[in-house]
């Protein structure tokens, strides 16, 4: 009897700290219940912004007001996230595609230079819900400005949409809560005031990470590395998704079957990296330290590099890797939010 009290105690504990995070290392106290987000994805390139939008989109404490795309083929990113609004009941979430090229490159440019792997998952616009008519940067300034102070800006590829936004409508860019970027692979841990080179998430457009390193809104960076410690998604997890049979799932499968059939340089199974900016806004996942950053950009096209420099008074917070112990925790509740049914209305 004892043994089983001691086991009832300790899965209320952990499902209480699943529900109810720990306070967030900001200082402002216990977290609302929905947390206003909107996200800014190349999703249908890596597979794992699939599955991120569809977490977010099934969570109960994260109101997603809107989702923007970005780079390259950003028409077809636009669609496969609307059937992603579409199988969680969530048709009413604005979806604005956003610039396909790098700044200071004119959008017009003929040739998209992002990539894509799951294309199949929408062709067409057949049975979507419709666009919004507008570009991503203007519908993040006018969510901005509705909800002043209280949205999270998530970047999960290319800074392109955001650096956009800070050029046309800084006054609204000024509003955001935070700018919370999926920085890539990048080691701050033990490598202060040592370069390290950029990854793809900066390098695509390092001129719109300048702008955001230069702005007033305060920037959060995420290393991909930052939730190792979830070991990603391995197969028997996949099948977990396969095994559920929930329209959902499946649609998240055949994007993970896509993945792998057109992308041949594909991780060995799915990552979950940009879940690290998710479990900065939900709060008692993360740690982070104040850094300078600055990027290093050769001018002969080569893979530039980035120096980060602790400061206290330092321009950026760069988050921490996610203590072991938290790893199987966070992705359970992944897991969790991703096999449930759509919890559609109740956002």
């Amino acid at each position: 009897m004892a043994k089983k009290t001691v086991q009832n105690i300790y899965i209320a504990i952990l499902y209480s700290f699943l529900l109810f995070p720990a306070m967030a290392i900001s200082g402002e106290g216990p977290l609302p219940n929905k947390i206003k987000i909107i996200i800014d994805t190349d999703i249908g390139e890596d597979v794992d912004d699939a599955l991120i939008v569809a977490f977010a989109l099934n969570s109960r404490d994260l109101d997603v007001l809107a989702v923007t795309t970005v780079d390259g083929p950003v028409q077809a990113r636009s669609r496969i996230t609307r059937r992603l609004t579409q199988a969680y009941g969530r048709p009413e979430i604005p979806v604005a595609a956003g610039y396909v090229w790098n700044m200071p490159w004119p959008d017009n440019h003929d040739i998209a230079k992002g990539g894509l792997t799951q294309g199949d998952l929408a062709p067409d616009e057949t049975g979507l819900p419709p666009a919004y008519s507008g570009l991503a940067d203007e519908l993040i300034a006018r969510l901005a400005d509705k909800f002043p102070g209280e949205v999270y800006l998530l970047t999960l590829g290319s800074k392109t949409n955001v650096g956009q936004l800070l050029v046309r409508y800084p006054h609204s860019a000024s509003k955001l809560k935070a700018i919370v970027s999926s920085g890539g692979f990048m080691t701050p841990e033990g490598f202060s005031g040592i370069l390290v080179p950029m990854d793809w998430n900066f390098r695509y457009d390092p001129l719109a990470s300048a702008a955001i390193m230069r702005s007033t809104v305060p920037w959060v960076i995420t290393p991909s590395q930052t939730v190792n410690s979830t070991g990603g998604l391995p197969w028997e997890q996949v099948e977990r998704l396969r095994q559920a049979g929930l329209p959902t799932t499946e649609l998240l499968v055949r994007s993970i079957e896509l993945w792998l059939k057109n992308k041949p340089d594909h991780a060995p199974y799915p990552h979950i990296a940009d879940l690290s900016a998710f479990a900065w806004v939900m709060g008692g996942w993360l740690t982070a330290e104040r850094y300078n950053v600055a990027m290093l950009v050769p001018p002969d096209g080569q893979v530039g590099q980035i120096r980060l420099e602790k400061d206290p008074h330092g321009r950026a917070l760069v988050a921490n890797p996610l203590p072991a112990e938290k790893g199987p925790i966070l992705r359970e509740l992944f897991m969790e939010r991703l096999l449930a049914s759509p919890i559609a209305g109740s956002n």
